[in-house]
């Protein structure tokens, strides 16, 4: 009967991509997952019994402070009715420059000769290991002093202030002597210890449930052992006079956290879910437990370091916004950043968990997939005629059925009998291929053969390889959480790679996906290295094995080129070496419509390099549909197209005109942006800022912009954008704030504000037909471009640069430029380019250099050839001929005004390496 279940799952899972809406059922809810349902009654009921004492104290006779690690610890004691008292040890540091706030609270647990030999008995506590980069030093604690229940914590070297409460455990954080965040202001913590089944009783809280403590109760979930019965943490968090909160990828909802009072949840759970219903707090394939509040004045940041089954609940009472955190075990794990802009949060939540790698330049090209090209013969067609129809591109993809019998590590003989020849061809034409490897070994081949010889596979419950189904039929999955088996799996790609350069890694189904499994992936209670179930792990198992894929590469490569990995699930942390998108979308609009927020909620988290499949990975797009996909998606960051096997080809060649020519200018003008988004990515690289900004990051002040997903600026650019969701529309209007907007597209002035500037939120309308992508260029910015066409990015290196100079109201703006080799991490040893250009008061124009490399090809052709200058109703302060100083050369160059919007100069002989003035 047990057999009989797993078949039909994995043929109803097989096929699951070419039917309609993903099946809900296969998924728990609250009320069918044992913890979340425990959790949400228990905050209910201590809730309604508010009158009653804490049953978390701090123990004052335990505090103690470690200088070595400047740390503050404690014991919280929990006391149970029956007369149980629990410690849980807590401790407390300040990170970075003490505006960051770590603290833990873990369980002793005393060994139990009734739980399996095979399992580790302590609670996880290593999901910091992955997650942060480093690990991170703490500054000293310089103030903590008893004044009267309460213990004072702070650091000379912060603007923040910890009260830690002795009679009811309870955290009031302070930023700049304002309370920003509450700890257990509402005492819903909760942390479920370890106990038999027949101490149970003893053992529970008067406002606490037994529902599922020591059996699932789900549906497809009842073989789950749960050796350790409960061990949920949960905890409350209130963002004082904090009224939005955003973040939490991935999840296919709005920008803004929703309350979720009478409903669901928002969940992070790695699953395979094709056609994920949109507009709900449902999980798919990414889970970062990381979210951002900010008001005029203000911004906080929580990250929940836990990495098994999380379930959060959120609503916005008047003037805070209240979240409860719970997770079925692990430890609890905080980190609460404080600032006072978004962006600033961000940069310290990337500091601590690693900044967004900085991809090579081809990857933030124009990517062409399908599932799948079949040989190498239709690889290089479908190159020829992209070329043809000068639809640029960098990198063509193979899917699932390159490999022999799905197999992986193999090609597929017949169809790509000489792999190294088809990396040549392609190369010798500045392109690239990426291939799909996924962490599933079939059975019974040299490579699964080898995982389990090294004993690196994960186990099952008796510590016996653990054998599933996914593509290729029964395999095993690598461990990489074992430090053996994060060099096996990345010893796997040399002989892959074979000296090839121009290869790169899509590491696919790494929730993992389970096609016979519960809710589409391993079993909880399957085993890792170090003795820990999966249900502790499951979350950041997919990093594990992207960082293992990115590392191995890093070998291979040796500097002489950046490897790129792109991964499915995701983790905190999971930016320090691979991009991602957002999984198997579908070709309609409400999805197009999605793909925003989706993309801005994993930018503002870290995720920056995000992107979706144009125009919808699963069912045909209608015509209209590709053409406004296109014209959103050149915007992401990871820029895509790709599509089904049961789908029609519809690689852009293909289409008539006008369709064919609207595609073809949406990717052309990608590449001409291609400094700007280079430049946008090295600062993502640097701070962590989205590349994909939201427009309350880019204007915090205005706190109703959280709510406003459907525009998006480019990095720092000025660049708006707004595109066009929504079938049959000709017309939109874009949100701004008080300032000078010019048309992207003619520089035509949109909005002139007042000097002395207003607060509120205006629109402007813009006609948006077929042929044209809603874009602003806010004033006071000065982009980059190259305005040439060529095949891909490599030999747009070769070509000069075009200045775009949008002033604000005062005639004031300014930009900046990077460039490097775009290959190799040559730029780690200041082997790049980074300028600076400022224009003033309608009269200077200067380039500056903050870095030159001292190989100069490093950065590619330097030559400004043409600046373009908006002028609106201020042509009159530019005359016809300007004066440029250039090293040790004066000279004079005409102007053109013959637009009434634009100053053009051309052939100005400025480079981007020199410093130079231009005067009006």
């Amino acid at each position: 009967m047990q057999f009989s279940r797993f078949l039909q799952l994995f043929f109803f899972w097989s096929h699951l991509h070419a039917v309609s809406a993903f099946d809900q059922y296969l998924l728990r809810k609250c009320n069918t997952a044992g913890f979340c349902k425990r959790n949400r009654q228990y905050a209910e009921n201590i809730q309604r019994n508010n009158t009653h004492p804490s049953y978390y104290v701090i123990d004052e006779s335990s505090i103690r402070y470690d200088g070595n690690e400047n740390s503050f610890h404690a014991n919280v004691i929990k006391n149970i009715p029956s007369g149980i008292k629990l410690e849980l040890p807590f401790k407390l540091q300040f990170l970075q420059d003490g505006n960051v706030v770590r603290f833990s609270i873990d369980e002793i647990r005393s060994y139990k000769d009734y739980l399996p030999k095979v399992l580790n008995q302590r609670r996880y506590n290593e999901t910091s290991k992955w997650a942060f980069a480093d690990s991170p030093s703490a500054v000293p604690i310089t103030e903590r002093k008893k004044v009267e229940n309460k213990i004072v914590i702070g650091s000379n070297s912060s603007d923040s202030r910890i009260e830690l409460f002795l009679d009811s455990f309870l955290i009031n954080v302070y930023w700049k002597n304002q309370l920003s965040m509450v700890v257990n202001e509402r005492s819903l913590l909760n942390y479920e210890h370890l106990r038999s089944k027949d101490e149970n009783f003893k053992n529970l809280l008067p406002e606490e449930s037994d529902f599922d403590m020591f059996h699932d109760s789900f549906n497809y979930s009842r073989s789950d052992t749960m050796p350790f019965g409960p061990e949920s943490v949960s905890l409350d968090f209130t963002f004082n006079e904090f009224e939005n909160l955003y973040g939490l990828p991935e999840h296919p909802a709005s920008f803004r956290i929703e309350e979720t009072i009478g409903g669901e949840p928002y969940r992070l759970f790695a699953a395979d879910v094709p056609r994920y219903d949109v507009g709900t707090r449902m999980p798919t394939y990414g889970n970062i437990p990381f979210v951002i509040g900010n008001n005029e004045k203000s911004a906080a940041g929580l990250f929940w370091v836990n990495a098994a089954d999380t379930w959060i609940d959120f609503k916005y009472p008047g003037g805070k916004a209240q979240s409860h955190w719970m997770s079925e075990t692990g430890i609890i794990d905080v980190v609460m950043f404080l600032a006072d802009t978004p962006m600033e949060i961000t940069d310290k939540y990337t500091n601590l968990t690693g900044r967004p790698t900085l991809p090579k330049e081809a990857a933030i090209g124009h990517h062409q997939s399908r599932w799948n090209y079949y040989n190498e013969s239709d690889v290089m067609n479908v190159d020829s005629n992209m070329e043809k129809g000068e639809f640029p591109y960098d990198i063509i993809w193979l899917d699932l059925d390159y490999t022999d019998e799905k197999k992986f590590f193999t090609w597929k003989p017949d169809a790509f009998p000489n792999p190294a020849r088809l990396l040549k061809r392609l190369g010798d034409l500045g392109r690239g291929l990426v291939v799909l490897i996924d962490p599933h070994l079939k059975k019974d081949y040299y490579y699964s053969n080898t995982v389990v010889k090294n004993d690196v596979a994960i186990k099952n419950r008796t510590g016996q390889t653990f054998f599933g189904t996914c593509w290729p039929g029964v395999s095993v999955w690598i461990d990489t959480f074992s430090e053996l088996g994060g060099k096996v799996w990345g010893n796997f790609y040399r002989n892959f790679v074979n000296g090839t350069k121009n290869l790169g890694i899509w590491n696919d189904m790494d929730e993992p996906s389970v096609f016979d499994g519960i809710e589409t992936t391993a079993p909880k209670n399957s085993i890792h290295a170090g003795g820990f179930e999966h249900r502790a792990v499951h979350n950041v198992y997919s990093l594990t094995v992207h960082q293992a894929t990115y590392n191995g590469l890093a070998n291979i490569f040796n500097g002489t080129t950046r490897p790129f990995v792109l991964t499915r699930s995701h983790f905190a942390g999971s930016q320090r070496t691979a991009g991602t998108w957002t999984g198997d979308n579908v070709a309609s609009w409400n999805y197009l419509q999605i793909s925003i927020p989706m993309v801005l909620s994993s930018n503002v988290a870290g995720m920056s390099f995000t992107g979706a499949d144009i125009a919808g990975f699963l069912d045909n797009p209608e015509d209209e549909l590709i053409i406004r996909w296109y014209q959103a998606g050149l915007w992401y960051p990871f820029f895509r197209a790709h599509a089904q096997n049961e789908t029609r080809r519809r690689e852009p060649f293909l289409f008539k005109d006008p369709m064919r020519s609207y595609v073809r200018n949406a990717i052309q003008l990608r590449y001409h942006l291609l400094p700007t988004f280079y430049t946008a990515f090295f600062k993502s690289n640097l701070n962590g800022s989205p590349i994909m900004k939201p427009m309350i990051f880019e204007k915090p002040k205005h706190t109703n912009f959280a709510a406003v997903d459907d525009q998006f600026y480019v990095g720092d650019s000025g660049i708006l954008v707004k595109p066009i969701v929504k079938k049959n529309t000709s017309f939109t209007q874009i949100q701004v704030a008080d300032g000078v907007y010019y048309d992207f597209h003619n520089l035509k002035p949109q909005k002139i504000a007042s000097k002395n500037g207003t607060s509120d939120i205006k629109y402007i309308g813009i006609a948006a037909g077929l042929d044209k992508i809603p874009i602003l260029l806010e004033g006071g910015h000065i982009i980059t471009k190259r305005e040439s066409y060529r095949k891909s990015s490599v030999f747009y290196r070769n070509d000069p640069y075009t200045l775009v100079v949008a002033p604000d109201a005062f005639g004031n703006a300014c930009g900046d430029l990077y460039a490097d080799d775009g290959e190799t991490w040559a730029h780690k040893s200041g082997q790049y380019l980074y300028s600076v250009f400022s224009f003033q008061d309608f009269r200077c124009l200067m380039g500056n250099t903050a870095n030159v490399p001292s190989n100069h090809e490093a950065a590619g052709n330097t030559l400004i050839d043409k600046i373009v200058i908006a002028i609106g109703n201020n042509n009159a302060s530019i005359g016809d001929t300007v004066k440029i100083n250039s090293g040790d050369q004066q000279y004079t160059v005409n102007v053109d005004k013959s637009s009434p919007y634009e100053a053009i100069i051309t052939h100005p002989m400025v480079y981007a390496n020199e410093t130079w003035q231009i005067y009006f």
